[in-house]
């Protein structure tokens, strides 16, 4: 996918959500930021956990973000401009531009799953932490989806191209042997899960539908027209006290041998 401006401000919205604001602050507990700590976060979107960072390790402590989207770079700044102890750039997850062992944590929110060499991306992460750093990693398993439909061979087409919208649509099912094999405990894996039953309009599910339309017209023989009736179907459903939506997001809190 590319996170163009127009992109990246609907996917503000979408992490808006009380299910997204959930998650962040499942994170933040997990990654237990200290005042004064080196924090770097990998893929910073539009900079919600930038800034929860920049509060967390306070005036004495440092955050680098980084994302390959210019757009997502200036979102960040624009964002963090009050705060002194912010840098933000533009940068590679496979290629930090960081030095060794300097970060005490860092955190990626659905980064890997996008990345085609995830073991490159890893390695990099455990180069630039110190040694007994920790990581926290979350990352969506599109293949645990659960999403009612009257026609379920559309909804499977869908779902299969929109599949094309990442490199690995399971990693979390192999991240820890990953994690493991690039020199990290695995310290604690959970499951962070989506769960929709209104299709409300500050809704995840609600807004991912958005995104996922304009994903999949003319992919996989899914026509626009088709497309807009997957959509429309979900209103309908939710009309009619039937719509039901589950999605698995997993969080992975590593340290560095």
């Amino acid at each position: 996918m590319q996170f163009d401006e127009k992109a990246l401000r609907h996917l503000e919205v979408t992490y808006r959500a009380p299910e997204v604001v959930a998650q962040r602050r499942i994170l933040l507990e997990t990654v237990a930021a200290r005042t004064g700590e080196r924090a770097l976060d990998i893929g910073c979107g539009p900079g919600f956990v930038t800034e929860e960072l920049a509060r967390a390790v306070g005036a004495g402590g440092d955050v680098q973000a980084m994302d390959n989207s210019e757009s997502s770079v200036e979102m960040t700044r624009q964002r963090c401009a009050g705060f002194g102890n912010v840098q933000v750039r533009a940068a590679d997850a496979t290629k930090l531009p960081y030095p060794d062992n300097h970060f005490d944590f860092a955190v990626s929110t659905q980064v890997y799953e996008f990345l085609a060499d995830v073991q490159a991306a890893l390695s990099e992460l455990h180069r630039v932490l110190r040694p007994g750093g920790r990581a926290a990693i979350i990352d969506t398993d599109w293949h645990t989806i659960l999403w009612h439909s009257g026609d379920p061979g559309r909804m499977a087409r869908v779902l299969k191209a929109w599949d094309e919208h990442l490199a690995h649509a399971e990693l979390p099912r192999t991240l820890g042997p990953l994690l493991r094999g690039t020199g990290f405990s695995v310290m604690e894996c959970k499951v962070i899960s989506y769960l929709d039953t209104k299709f409300r309009p500050e809704g995840y599910s609600y807004n991912m539908t958005k995104t996922i339309r304009g994903f999949v017209r003319d992919r996989h023989g899914i026509s626009r027209q088709e497309a807009d009736a997957w959509a429309e179907e979900m209103q309908e459903l939710a009309q009619a006290g039937a719509y039901f939506f589950n999605l698995n997001r997993y969080l992975f809190l590593a340290e560095k041998h």
